[in-house]
């Protein structure tokens, strides 16, 4: 009857958006995870499994273990469940505190939380990996001291470099890190019924960030509490 229960409780996509997006504003990668993997359990996941690709029993332990998911099951799993992902920003006084950095190479859109948002919103809404990783890239190369910005964040600039290049997919957790430096936070809405190219190169999906760059390895910073907060009914 439990099992029944929760399901229910999340049974549409919009009660599963508005249960992940409590989880996303908390900015903590563990209670993300957490969230995440609870979204799976309430759904079919032999269903979940097939749509995204990724076999059951790595379903189950992706966003349970301490080092988390890959920003390539997050995408996945977010697509399977027919949501996306995109940033926002959280609050004025955040927008103030980043708006305040000097613009890169006279570009606000490297260095403000809403020029970041500009460029990435049209990588995520494609669900792509290349794109999205190659748009992480070009923001981060494009930092007047990438140095600074790594210790800030700490991870160390060559592993920073590398993270979005290759083809290897990034810890999630560094992608939450990455948009919290830059005063944003990741959400999920629902997907509309005309789907957003899936072409990770073409200025339509990408804008002005269509620069070719792949994804690396990354490692996790230290892991936040688990606890997670009471989530309002639906």
């Amino acid at each position: 009857m439990a099992k029944t229960a929760r399901r229910s409780q999340y049974a549409s996509t919009a009660q599963l958006e508005k249960f992940l997006n409590q989880a996303f504003q908390t900015t903590d990668s563990r209670q993300v995870c957490l969230a995440l993997g609870e979204a799976v359990r309430t759904q079919n996941v032999t269903t979940i499994a097939t749509a995204s690709g990724i076999e059951r029993a790595h379903l189950y332990g992706a966003f349970a273990s301490e080092r988390g998911p890959r920003l390539s099951t997050v995408t996945k799993v977010i697509t399977a469940l027919r949501l996306r992902l995109v940033t926002v920003q959280p609050s004025a006084s955040t927008v103030e505190k980043y708006s305040s950095q000097q613009p890169v190479h006279g570009h606000l859109r490297y260095s403000t939380p809403a020029g970041v948002a500009e460029l990435l919103n049209p990588a995520l809404a494609t669900s792509n990996l290349r794109a999205i990783c190659s748009t992480f890239g070009e923001i981060i190369r494009a930092q007047e001291n990438v140095t600074e910005f790594a210790r800030r964040i700490q991870i160390g600039r060559t592993r920073l470099y590398r993270s979005f290049m290759g083809d290897r997919s990034p810890e999630f957790t560094t992608v939450l890190t990455i948009l919290v430096a830059f005063g944003l936070q990741l959400r999920v809405e629902r997907v509309s019924k005309r789907k957003a190219s899936l072409d990770p190169y073409s200025t339509r999906s990408l804008g002005n960030s269509a620069e070719l760059g792949k994804s690396a390895e990354m490692v996790f910073p230290q892991q936040l509490p688990v606890e997670f907060p009471a989530m309002a009914e639906a």
